[in-house]
């Protein structure tokens, strides 16, 4: 994976912070590979690094080891989707000077355990501010639905799980 940095521009990259050096994996149809550092945090509780970010996953008290300390991984899935549909739809409206005071999105899920448990329906609700034209609701769809988390959804990755022992002897003995 040949990775070079990039500096941005205004136009290459719209919300993305103008001359910030990023790694750019160069293979076809990849933007950038990025690693997150999850770490136990106690009783069923993570602790997320992801560059210079930190953020805390647990479970809800009646869970086994739950303490309620920050959000479960499955919300924060779900709720990831409307932060990027709220990115995209802030970034078509700063992109063209119009105000994104007010904007807001709601996002309502279903937890299912149907085949496996996972999110059985993420609906997405984009509210823009007042004065708004309605001309411009296609075009804001359309920017909402470039989201790669609503893209992630719909397009589903490809997925390896690896686990392994921290014993050494261990390791071997496959």
């Amino acid at each position: 994976m040949p990775l070079s940095r990039a500096r941005t521009s205004a136009s290459e990259r719209p919300g993305f912070p103008i001359g910030l050096v990023r790694l750019v994996d160069e293979s076809p149809g990849r933007e950038a590979t990025v690693k997150a550092i999850i770490d136990s945090a106690g009783g069923v509780a993570s602790h997320v690094r992801i560059g210079s970010h930190a953020l805390t996953f647990d479970q809800a008290n009646p869970v086994p080891g739950g303490e309620d300390r920050g959000p479960s991984p499955l919300d924060v899935m779900a709720v990831a989707v409307g932060a990027c549909a709220h990115y995209y739809a802030a970034a078509f409206l700063f992109g063209r000077q119009i105000s994104t005071e007010g904007l807001r999105v709601e996002v309502e899920f279903e937890k299912t355990r149907e085949p496996v448990p996972r999110l059985g329906k993420i609906s997405v609700r984009v509210m823009l501010p007042s004065g708004v034209s309605t001309q411009h609701l296609p075009a804001i769809e359309r920017a909402v639905r470039r989201c790669p988390a609503y893209g992630t959804l719909m397009h589903p990755p490809e997925v390896e799980l690896v686990v392994l022992s921290s014993s050494p002897s261990d390791a071997t003995a496959a």
